[in-house]
């Protein structure tokens, strides 16, 4: 009765997780900023508030990780910080329904990379549930390009290479976070680090580009600091706790269902149309999703 309880909160968690980072490209188009501007302070207010977070609640930052950690907690920021800032850039060249379901079509790489790295075991069902989920994905990605769904001004062979450069990018964040995650590391200190590192790598992408990050209106502001506390800490960091509670792909595959949360909600806002076979590509990456999540006791 605890572990089925146990797997309600979990799953209750992953929900409310879910929604949240499907904000994420919303806010990002309404700040209007380019997409590593917006990165980079969804990463500078993420860390701020975790770190505030540690020292408040926790008495500060405690159990200092190996120097080993660390480089793996570096290459995982450095990894954090390019998947948010590549992503973003690509909502200035994609609409947000393509843009998102492209980078979320990591659960195909983070499969293969559960199997052979972490040695994960998963039914036939689940592999059937990630092709469909990828499938539908694929499917209206292509559907998205060859309508040229993308803002004015947007050139939508970039805004793909841009998110398939962050699709990557995010499953090895997500990868190296696994295997951190299997040790005794505290949730909110693994993020503070994370967090901070990204916070960082991004501000160095800010400079490479010669964009300033300040001299906004102050909606935009209001926009990047819900970027990072929504989506942020009420997505990520929310994911990052149950990676060491779920298997790989069992945390990683329902977060595709953020393309069609978003184009909801970019359909409502910015009058992003969406097709029949658009609908229908949704219809079947939720129902990969249904067969990844319907598992049996492990």
């Amino acid at each position: 009765m605890k572990i089925r309880e146990s797997r309600t909160l979990d799953y209750i968690i992953l929900s409310i997780a879910l929604v949240n980072v499907s904000a994420a490209s919303i806010l990002v188009r309404l700040s209007s900023v380019h997409g590593f501007i917006a990165s980079s302070w969804r990463l500078i207010i993420g860390s701020v508030l975790t770190i505030a977070i540690l020292i408040i609640y926790r008495r500060g930052i405690y159990n200092i990780p190996s120097f080993k950690e660390i480089v793996y907690m570096g290459l995982s920021g450095v990894a954090l910080a390019l998947h948010f800032g590549l992503w973003m850039w690509s909502l200035q060249h994609l609409n947000v329904g393509p843009s998102v379901t492209i980078v979320d079509g990591y659960p195909a790489l983070l499969l293969i990379i559960g199997t052979i790295f972490f040695g994960e075991k998963y039914y036939i069902r689940e592999y059937i549930g990630i092709g469909l989920t990828f499938s539908g994905v694929a499917l209206l990605s292509l559907e998205s390009f060859i309508n040229d769904v993308s803002p004015p001004g947007g050139d939508p062979l970039f805004g793909v290479i841009l998110a398939i450069l962050g699709m990557i990018s995010v499953a090895i964040y997500f990868a190296i976070g696994k295997h951190i995650r299997s040790r005794e590391i505290d949730t909110m200190v693994y993020t503070g680090y994370v967090y901070s590192i990204a916070a960082t790598t991004s501000l160095v992408m800010v400079f490479s580009i010669g964009e300033p990050m300040v001299g906004y209106p102050l909606d935009t502001y209001i926009y990047l600091f819900l970027l990072g506390t929504i989506p942020m800490l009420g997505g990520h960091t929310l994911l990052n706790y149950l990676l060491k509670r779920m298997k790989l792909a069992a945390v990683a595959a329902p977060v595709i269902t953020e393309p069609i949360i978003s184009s909801i909600l970019a359909y409502i806002l910015f009058g992003e149309y969406l097709t029949p076979n658009i609908i229908f590509y949704m219809a079947l990456s939720i129902m990969g999703i249904t067969l990844v999540l319907m598992r049996g006791e492990d």
